[in-house]
């Protein structure tokens, strides 16, 4: 295996990121490697000719690859990847030292910022639970080759880790699993996620219902921001209005039908609707292509 020689820079590219990893997917390769998609298709198609890289594990519809002998590897596909055991591994592979035990990662020349561009981005994306790259490009917080070039010097610097997968594409996050549950913690406490967790229990509800909740907490949840934050949620596609027939003559009656987890969708003053269960945005004002109506 040691003695492929990759074609290109790009190519180069991808051969490293494969041999950092003890099982992978194509959509992680496509996260951190910056060759076109027919130049990394047909790279890791010949690849898999040579027989230098093999299918390891195939999970629902996620395939799992691995460059390495698949004798030396045991277990579910997924739990190899998200391991403390495999980021210890890939951080020796890449020449870096990362405190697995302590769940935190430590480079052997610990990673900054170097520009405001690299400051934005680290901020960015420290204040996300998980995210995926296509969000962080969404973002437009720099141009594209300067984002991917910045996830992968997290990645290399061991301060990048898998957070899973969700029809097929990867998750990642830069935090620890301390600062996660604290960050989770904080965004339920607030304002939004009070009233979320509050929907998610009723299930249906009326505005009306919602007052009667937070009773004696008018200062902080009056009515004008429920119905505002409630009409918002409905237009982004978790609330449905089940009145029928005389609807002005009713009172609107919510029924959420997409609970996609514990923290508060977030509404933007553009405005803009943004899930940190799923680290994208699914809303904004004005376009059509939102999961309401795709």
């Amino acid at each position: 295996m040691t003695g492929h020689t990759p074609p290109g820079p790009q190519e180069e590219e991808i051969w490293r990121f494969v041999r950092s990893r003890q099982v992978f997917t194509h959509a992680e390769v496509a996260a951190f490697c910056s060759a076109a998609d027919w130049k990394r298709t047909n790279y890791l198609r010949k690849l898999a000719r040579l027989n230098l890289v093999t299918l390891y594990q195939r999970r629902c519809r996620l395939c799992y690859y691995t460059a390495q002998d698949p004798a030396t590897l045991s277990g579910e596909a997924s739990q190899i990847d998200s391991s403390a055991q495999d980021a210890q591994w890939r951080a020796d592979t890449l020449n870096c030292k990362i405190s697995a035990g302590a769940d935190i990662a430590q480079s052997g020349q610990p990673w900054t910022p170097e520009t405001a561009e690299d400051q934005t981005l680290w901020d960015f994306v420290r204040a996300q639970i998980r995210f995926t790259r296509d969000y962080v490009l969404a973002q437009k917080l720099a141009p594209d080759n300067k984002v991917t070039l910045f996830l992968r010097a997290l990645e290399s610097a061991g301060l990048l880790h898998s957070a899973g997968f969700e029809n097929g594409r990867p998750y990642f996050t830069a935090l620890t699993s301390v600062e996660i549950m604290h960050s989770a913690k904080d965004k339920r406490l607030t304002k939004e996620g009070r009233i979320w967790t509050a929907m998610r229990a009723a299930s249906k509800f009326t505005i009306e219902d919602l007052l009667i909740t937070f009773a004696g907490l008018e200062e902080e949840f009056s009515e004008k921001s429920i119905r505002s934050y409630c009409a918002t949620l409905q237009k982004a596609g978790y609330l449905k209005d089940t009145r029928r027939g005389r609807v002005k003559a009713q009172s609107v009656r919510y029924h959420l039908v997409r609970d996609t987890g514990p923290l508060p969708p977030t509404v933007k003053r553009v405005p803009v609707v943004t899930d940190p269960n799923e680290g994208r945005v699914v809303y904004v004002q004005g376009e059509e292509n939102t999961w309401a109506t795709s």
